[in-house]
C-alpha cells in the first residue's frame, strides 16, 4: 500500500517536473529529489522487510509441514494402538468368559478332594483295623506254633517207647513229606 503512494508520488513528481520544465524553482527541485531519495530508501528496506518476512514464512510453512507429519504419524499411531487396544478387549472378554467355567471346575476339584480325603480316612481307619487284625492272628499263629512245638516235642520222646498193647498204623511216609511243624514255618508270615 505505501508502495503504490510512493510510486505515485514519484511518477507525479516526475510528471511535474517535465510539464513545468526550467520554472521550477531549485530549492523545490532539491526538496523532490530528496523525497524522491528518501522514498527510493524506504523501498529499499521495505523489499528487505518483505525478503526476511519471505523467509519467515517460509520457516513457519516447513514447520507446518513438519507438524503435520507428525500429527499424521501421531494418528496412525493412535489408529493402531486403538486396534491393539482392541484386540486386547477382546481377549480379555474371552478370559473372562472362561472364569465362571473355571471356578466350577475349581469347585468340582475341591469337592472330589474332600471325597477322596475322605475315603483315604476311611481306607486308613481299616488299614488300622486291618493291622491289628494281623497283629492278633500273628499273635495266635506263634501261639499256636509255640502249642505244636510243644506238642511235637511230648510226641517225640512218646514215639520212641514202644507201645506194646496196641499196633500204629502208621501211613507211609514218602521221602519228600514234611513234618507239620516244618509246613508250619514256611506258611508263616514273618
Amino acid at each position: 500500500m505505501q508502495l503504490k503512494r510512493i510510486a505515485m508520488m514519484v511518477v507525479a513528481g516526475s510528471a511535474i517536473g517535465l510539464l513545468t520544465g526550467c520554472g521550477i524553482p531549485e530549492e523545490e527541485f532539491n526538496a523532490k529529489v530528496g523525497e524522491l531519495n528518501t522514498a527510493w530508501s524506504e523501498i529499499d528496506d521495505l523489499k528487505e522487510t518483505i525478503t526476511d518476512l519471505e523467509g519467515l514464512l517460509k520457516a513457519e510453512q516447513a514447520k507446518v509441514r513438519n507438524t503435520r507429519l507428525e500429527l499424521d504419524d501421531a494418528a496412525d499411531r493412535i489408529k493402531t494402538l486403538q486396534k491393539k487396544e482392541a484386540v486386547t478387549a477382546s481377549a480379555l472378554a474371552s478370559e473372562k468368559a472362561k472364569i465362571p467355567s473355571l471356578e466350577r471346575k475349581i469347585s468340582s476339584a475341591k469337592s472330589a478332594t474332600l471325597r477322596a480325603e475322605e475315603r483315604a480316612g476311611e481306607v486308613e481307619d481299616q488299614l488300622t483295623e486291618m493291622t491289628a487284625k494281623y497283629k492278633e492272628i500273628q499273635r495266635r499263629f506263634d501261639q499256636f506254633e509255640e502249642n505244636l512245638k510243644s506238642l511235637n516235642a511230648a510226641i517225640k520222646p512218646a514215639a520212641a517207647r514202644p507201645v506194646a498193647s496196641r499196633p500204629v498204623a502208621s501211613a507211609p511216609r514218602e521221602s519228600g513229606s514234611q513234618s507239620a511243624l516244618d509246613l508250619l514255618n514256611q506258611m508263616s508270615i514273618r
